[in-house]
């Protein structure tokens, strides 16, 4: 196992008391072998080898070659089925299933332009299907992994709250990602108040931290990828655009804390106020930690670009809900920037 991942599972591991809670169930997780939801399946997991936990994951998805990639330290654990299959398809499940976790996505901003239509389907399908799972099941929770992308457009609220709704164009292919996560959460809703179903969703915002992809045109792995190529970072706006960052643990802990204490049909923002800036500071703290030489330079040419012209100047979140549940952010943003980058260089910083 990686050192950085090792560091990290051992950490939250003694700042976790209530794993317990998970003892002798059984958690399906679509996307488990997903960027965020891999540290939780492995965290679970871990937890089962060290303190006897015997909580079960099955792990539903899409390629087996990239499952195993993932959680290849694991693929061996009898706690941990693989259940290949696309999630826009019924899923069949013979014993019992105490909790649903819906995360699969295309998470990338190049998948999402390339297909949209899958994009859209794999939320609002993929989610449907495994409510009706959990409902024939009578699981006790049903967890959606949402996202920041629901808000749309909120000109007039800098800082998102989660009663807080903004503007999205239906019609525009690039929104489709948003939409899918705004109707998956619509179903959560509604299976709530109609079928008295536990759902709680989880509204991340832009997490990173080891394993964040370096081609899917993330801020985080690109900037990694570019520091790897050519020791600097190219960027296509001005970088004054702000964002709320937080480091994989402190996302995965946030998920857990949801997972147990959250109120049912309630969402909660998963972000910290601590760790935001703007994207040309965060640039130069990459760079800054990559070497004494490494450069942010600008490029003029690709500013009317979509992703340029349409990225919002601030997409900051409101996490006082989440902080009710007992969660606060422990990783600050230098801190995380030098884990995921010992985890890519593996090299000291």
């Amino acid at each position: 196992m990686n050192q950085i991942i090792k560091e990290d599972l051992d950490q939250m591991l003694t700042q976790r008391q209530d794993l317990d809670r998970l003892a002798n169930q059984t958690i399906l997780i679509s996307g488990a072998n997903s960027f965020i939801m891999s540290y939780f399946v492995m965290l679970l997991l871990e937890n089962n080898r060290r303190n006897g936990g015997d909580t079960k994951i099955l792990a539903l998805c899409r390629s087996r070659a990239n499952a195993e990639a993932r959680l290849g330290d694991y693929l061996e654990d009898p706690h941990l089925q693989l259940l290949v299959q696309d999630v826009r398809e019924p899923v069949e499940y013979e014993e019992d299933v105490d909790i649903c976790i819906h995360a699969a996505s295309p998470a990338g901003i190049h998948t999402r332009q390339e297909k949209p239509l899958d994009t859209f389907q794999i939320n609002q399908f993929g989610c449907q299907n495994l409510l009706q799972l959990a409902q024939k099941k009578q699981s006790r929770k049903f967890l959606l992994l949402s996202s920041v992308d629901v808000y749309g457009d909120c000109r007039n609220q800098q800082r998102r709250r989660e009663s807080d709704t903004g503007l999205l164009d239906w019609n525009y292919p690039r929104n489709a990602y948003a939409f899918g996560k705004r109707s998956a959460e619509a179903l959560c809703t509604l299976c709530h108040i109609q079928l008295g179903m536990s759902c709680v969703m989880a509204r991340p915002f832009q997490v990173y931290g080891p394993g964040i992809s370096l081609t899917d045109g993330r801020l985080h792995g690109d900037f990694i990828r570019q520091l790897q190529e050519s020791n600097q970072i190219v960027l296509k706006s001005d970088g004054s655009a702000v964002r709320s960052f937080l480091y994989l643990t402190d996302a995965t802990h946030a998920l857990l804390d949801i997972l147990h204490y959250g109120k049912s049909g309630e969402a909660y923002n998963v972000c910290g106020e601590a760790e935001e800036c703007s994207v040309k500071n965060l640039a130069e703290r990459y760079a800054a930690q990559w070497s004494t030489d490494a450069k942010v330079i600008f490029s003029y040419e690709e500013r009317d670009t979509p992703e340029v012209q349409g990225a919002l100047l601030e997409v900051t979140g409101d996490s006082s809900k989440l902080r009710g549940l007992g969660w606060k952010s422990q990783v600050s943003l230098d801190e995380g920037i030098r884990r995921t980058l010992q985890f890519y260089a593996n090299k000291e910083l």
